[in-house]
């Protein structure tokens, strides 16, 4: 990440993507540039396939 400003890291479920968005780029900054970037967290997901894939492994 390159550039000059803030960067604000909140986390809240997928559902509340849009209301965050709103709220932010009505209220937080005033007269500032607001750019949103959502991402995801994959961790529990990526556990559960490796967990899956080693357990395929024992079993052949």
């Amino acid at each position: 990440m390159m550039g000059i400003g803030q960067v604000v890291t909140v986390r809240f479920p997928a559902s509340r993507l849009a209301e965050v968005n709103l709220a932010l780029e009505n209220t937080a900054w005033g007269s500032y540039k607001t750019e949103f970037y959502p991402t995801y967290d994959f961790k529990a997901i990526a556990q559960a396939e490796q967990n899956k894939a080693q357990q395929t492994q024992t079993a052949q």
